[in-house]
């Protein structure tokens, strides 16, 4: 009679130390300020994958005399976008369809 107390009065004190901590450290899953019943999801970040088209701007841009081309982002019109370094400083520059590199 004796063990089998122990045993229900353990597994009871497991229970609620599990419970205690799950209370704790659980994530709502909504971020503080939202609405009720709102599940925040996170945006993910834009595909960085270098493709052919973005090599040759790269290089048309560093043709220009640039170095550095980072943030490099294709508009719908065709043109190139993105930052440069030229000299010690970093530029934003535009690239038009032409094969031009412009510093805005």
């Amino acid at each position: 009679m004796n063990r089998t107390l122990l045993a229900f009065s353990l597994v009871g004190a497991a229970v609620l130390a599990t419970n205690a901590v799950q209370a704790q450290g659980m994530p709502t899953g909504r971020e503080p300020g939202t609405e009720p019943n709102r599940i925040f999801t996170p945006t993910t970040a834009p595909n960085w994958t270098p493709t052919a088209e973005g090599a040759i701007a790269r290089q048309q841009i560093h043709d220009a005399g640039y170095n550095g081309v980072t943030m490099l982002l294709r508009n719908k019109d065709g043109s190139w976008e993105g930052q440069a370094l030229k000299g010690d400083t970093y530029y934003l520059i535009t690239l038009d369809p032409a094969g031009h590199v412009t510093q805005r």
